[in-house]
C-alpha cells in the first residue's frame, strides 16, 4: 500500500514538471496583433464624452512601454442616435479626445475612425437609471474576526429593478472624507444573493471563486427582475484604536450597459490572485486565460455606458458612535 502511494505521488510530480517548457515569446509576435488602435471610453448620462486612444504593445516588451502610447491626429467621428455630432478634438492637457456633446438616458452612442487604413468603430446605449430608495445600517461587535475588537457593519440598500428587461449593475461604497471619517474597512459581498448569483456564473470558468473585491462588484438582475430588492453587504472595521469624529459612507449604484457588464465579467474571469481554483491552475500552466471582452470593431478596448445613483449615510447619526 505504501509503495502504491509512493508511485502515485511520483507520477503526479512527473506529470506537473512535464508541463514546463521554454518559450521564445518574440516568435509569438504577429503582424495582426501589433500596433492595434485601442479605444476606451466610459460614457455617463448627462455628461460630455471623452475617448482615450492608445496603441497596443507586445507583452514581452512591456518594460519599454511604461507610459501609455497615446495616438494623436485621429479623426474620431461621434454619432448619437444615428445622427452625426461632429469630430472629437484632441486635448493636449488630458491626452483625450473630447466632445462637448451631452448624452442622455436611452441615447445610442457611436464612435468611428480610421487607423492605418482600417475602420475602427464602437457602439453602446446609455441605460435607464435605477434610484437608490433607502440605505440603513446596523452594527455588531466588538467581536473576534481578525482581532478581538472588530466591528461588523451591515448595510441594507433598497432599489427597484425594471420589469421585463435585462439590467446590469455595479455596486460600490466608500468613505466621504479621508480626514475625518472612520477608515474604510474590508467590504464583504458574500452574504448577498445577487453576488452569489454572479459567483455561480463565474464558477463555470473559475471554480471556487468567491464574491470579493477591494472596491465593488458587478451584478445582473437575474432572479430579481422587476422586483424591489434590498442588497445586504457588510464592512469589517478592525480594532478601533482612535475615536473618529464621523463615519459617512457614500453608496454608488451604477446601472451599466450589457457591454460594460460583459467587460467587467471577463476581468473577473482573469483573476489570478488565488481567490479561486483557477488562480493556482494558471500558475501551473494548466488553465488558459480568458479573452477580455471588447466591443471595438477593428481594434481593441471598451466603449461602455452607465448612469449612477448616489446616497450618503451618516452611520454615527443612524446608530451612534463606535464604542471606545
Amino acid at each position: 500500500m505504501t509503495l502504491n502511494k509512493y508511485l502515485v505521488a511520483s507520477a503526479a510530480v512527473l506529470l506537473l514538471t512535464s508541463c514546463y517548457r521554454d518559450i521564445d515569446l518574440d516568435n509569438g509576435k504577429k503582424n495582426e496583433g501589433k500596433d492595434l488602435l485601442t479605444l476606451n471610453s466610459m460614457v455617463c448620462a448627462d455628461s460630455a464624452i471623452k475617448v482615450a486612444a492608445t496603441r497596443t504593445f507586445f507583452f514581452n516588451d512591456k518594460n519599454t512601454h511604461e507610459a501609455k502610447d497615446f495616438v494623436k491626429g485621429l479623426e474620431i467621428e461621434l454619432s448619437v442616435n444615428g445622427e452625426p455630432r461632429g469630430t472629437m478634438q484632441f486635448d493636449d492637457a488630458s491626452s483625450l479626445y473630447v466632445s462637448p456633446v451631452t448624452v442622455y438616458t436611452g441615447d445610442v452612442v457611436e464612435i468611428s475612425t480610421t487607423y492605418h487604413g482600417q475602420s475602427v468603430t464602437a457602439c453602446d446605449s446609455v441605460p435607464a437609471p435605477v434610484t437608490i430608495e433607502s440605505v440603513t445600517v446596523k452594527r455588531d461587535g466588538p467581536m473576534s474576526i481578525y482581532t478581538d475588537n472588530d466591528y461588523l457593519y451591515t448595510y441594507y440598500i433598497t432599489f427597484t429593478d425594471r420589469a421585463s428587461a435585462a439590467d446590469y449593475y455595479f455596486l460600490q461604497w466608500d468613505i466621504t472624507d479621508r480626514r475625518h471619517d472612520e477608515p474604510m474597512g474590508e467590504r464583504v459581498f458574500s452574504k448577498e444573493y445577487v453576488f452569489n448569483a454572479l459567483a455561480n456564473d463565474v464558477h463555470a470558468t473559475l471554480p471556487g471563486w468567491k464574491p470579493y473585491s477591494y472596491s465593488g462588484l458587478p451584478f445582473s438582475d437575474k432572479g430579481i427582475d422587476g422586483q424591489r430588492h434590498t442588497i445586504m453587504v457588510q464592512e469589517i472595521v478592525q480594532d478601533i484604536r482612535h475615536h473618529y469624529s464621523q463615519m459617512n459612507r457614500r453608496i454608488m449604484l451604477y446601472t451599466i450597459s450589457k457591454s460594460y457588464y460583459d467587460y467587467l465579467f471577463s476581468i473577473l474571469l482573469n483573476k489570478n490572485d488565488g481567490s479561486g481554483i483557477k488562480g493556482g491552475l494558471i500558475d501551473l500552466g494548466i488553465a488558459d486565460p480568458v479573452k477580455v471582452f471588447s466591443n471595438i470593431n477593428g481594434g481593441v478596448g471598451m466603449l461602455g455606458c452607465y448612469t449612477v445613483s448616489t446616497a450618503v449615510i451618516d452611520v454615527y447619526k443612524a446608530i451612534g458612535q463606535t464604542p471606545k
